[in-house]
Order: C-alpha cells, then structure tokens, then sequence
C-alpha cells in the first residue's frame, strides 16, 4: 500500500497543461447495479454492473472566459487527475477522456479572489497499470 498523499498537492490538467490555481478537486466514478428477479423469489437471480459515469469537480481562480465558453460549445477535453502532484511519468495518474463541462460558476469572497466552480462528465477513466 501506498503512502497518502497531502491532498493540495493534487493537480488536475486540461490536456496536460494544468488549469491553473486549483482547489478542492474532486473525481467520482460510479456504477449502476443491475438486478434481475424471477417471479418465484425475493432475492435476484442475477445482478451485476450496469452504466457507468464519471464526474469531476474542481475550484480554480478566475483567469477567464474559457470554461464557460467551453460549456456554451459542448467542447471535449482530457483531463489529468495527479493525485500526487508530481510531474506527469513520475507519479500514478488518471486520465479522464472526452470531459465537458456541465456546471460553472463564479464567486467572490474575501480571502480567494474570485473562484470559478467547474464540473463535468467524463467518458471514461484511464487509470495506471
């Protein structure tokens, strides 16, 4: 097993530049259960899993129009999740395909500047072998 990383150290890359004073990042990936039952019992003659999806999530300073933008014209990116922090070959590391942006926001506080709120989906989900 290996040891935890301190999670401000995670660096989340659009299309290997990373996008750019980035806090509380966040990936989920999660499964549907199919359940299959017979007419002649409680329990399920069959399950497994079903459709998967994958969303992200992330705080960034506002440097721009770009991500907005990029939800108005349904662009698809990757997106490189580094827990680790460390540069890209030398640390485990997802990639996320063909990610969108579903959700941004703006807000203002007094300590952060202005921060962007994003989220999207993902297809799919590289992970390292």
């Amino acid at each position: 097993m290996s040891t935890p990383k301190i999670g401000r150290n995670a660096r989340l890359l659009k299309d290997g530049v990373e996008i750019g004073y980035g806090k509380n990042i966040s990936t989920d990936a999660d499964a549907e259960e199919i359940k299959v039952t017979s007419m002649d019992s409680l329990q399920p003659a069959l399950t497994a899993v079903g459709p998967q999806s994958f969303k992200w999530a992330m705080d960034r300073l506002f440097t721009g129009p770009e991500h907005i933008a990029a939800l108005l014209a349904g662009t698809e990116f990757d997106l490189i999740f580094a827990p680790e922090g460390s540069p890209l070959g030398t640390t485990d590391y997802e990639t996320w395909t063909n990610c969108k942006v579903l959700h941004r926001g703006t807000r203002a506080g007094e300590t952060d500047g202005i921060l962007e709120n994003l989220s999207g989906s993902a297809e799919d989900v590289e992970i390292p072998a």
